[in-house]
């Protein structure tokens, strides 16, 4: 008999910071049982929504994406919590491989392949193809899934120190948890396509910021 999977113990938290077309992509690819939480930085002008979603909003605008997830998260009622970005597309599968993955693993670490979907031969994966071993380089909150136990057992995401910047926050999270000895997996059936350009060729003046913090914090060269 043919089973069919519905990911119902899944919490999807989207970040988004003024992308309100992105923001409504990604919407439309998410399955119906799955519960939905749109944290809006600040920007996102009254859009109709589609029924169900909760929406937690920044009462400031400005780049505080480390606090809009951790609000977000504390607004999802499930065991098992998908970050994804307001700017990525979700593989069809990518929401049933996390959930399977997080029985198994407190992490599961999503592809965010430039084109789609081919990531061994795609630019942005191959910068850390050979360095596997080095699971946390792939926390990457544009297509992230966590046990909620878990998040919160490390207090979610460094707010004092990130919020004001963009980026490395999310690596940060993957760093304390190897530090703590979670189990971790990188998914590669759990792929959300990503089609911006890579930035660490190009950095803002936002990601610098937060680059330096996470340096500092670290004691990184």
């Amino acid at each position: 008999m043919a089973i069919k999977f519905t990911p119902d113990d899944l919490s999807v938290v989207i970040a988004t910071y003024n992308r309100p077309a992105g923001l409504l992509n990604v919407l439309k690819t998410i399955p119906r049982e799955i519960e939905v939480i749109v944290a809006d930085d600040g920007t996102l002008p009254e859009l109709k929504l589609p029924e169900g979603i909760k929406v937690y909003t920044h009462e400031h605008d400005g780049n505080r994406v480390s606090t809009c997830r951790n609000e977000g998260a504390k607004l999802a009622t499930r065991p098992k919590i998908l970050f994804l970005d307001d700017d990525v597309e979700p593989h069809g599968l990518c929401f049933a491989a996390h959930s399977l993955a997080l029985e198994m693993f407190d992490v599961s670490l999503g592809l965010l392949p430039q084109k789609k979907w081919h990531p061994y031969t795609d630019d942005r994966l191959m910068f850390y193809i050979h360095e596997e071993q080095i699971l946390w380089n792939w926390c990457w909150t544009g297509n992230l899934a966590i046990r909620a136990d878990v998040f919160w057992g490390i207090d979610g995401f460094d707010e004092p120190t990130y919020n004001g910047g963009a980026g490395f926050e999310d690596v940060d999270l993957g760093r304390r948890l190897w530090l703590k000895n979670y189990r971790m997996t990188l998914n590669r059936l759990a792929m959300a396509n990503h089609p911006a350009p890579h930035t660490a060729a190009n950095p803002s003046d936002a990601q610098l910021r937060n680059q330096k913090r996470y340096k500092e914090k670290w004691n990184d060269i």
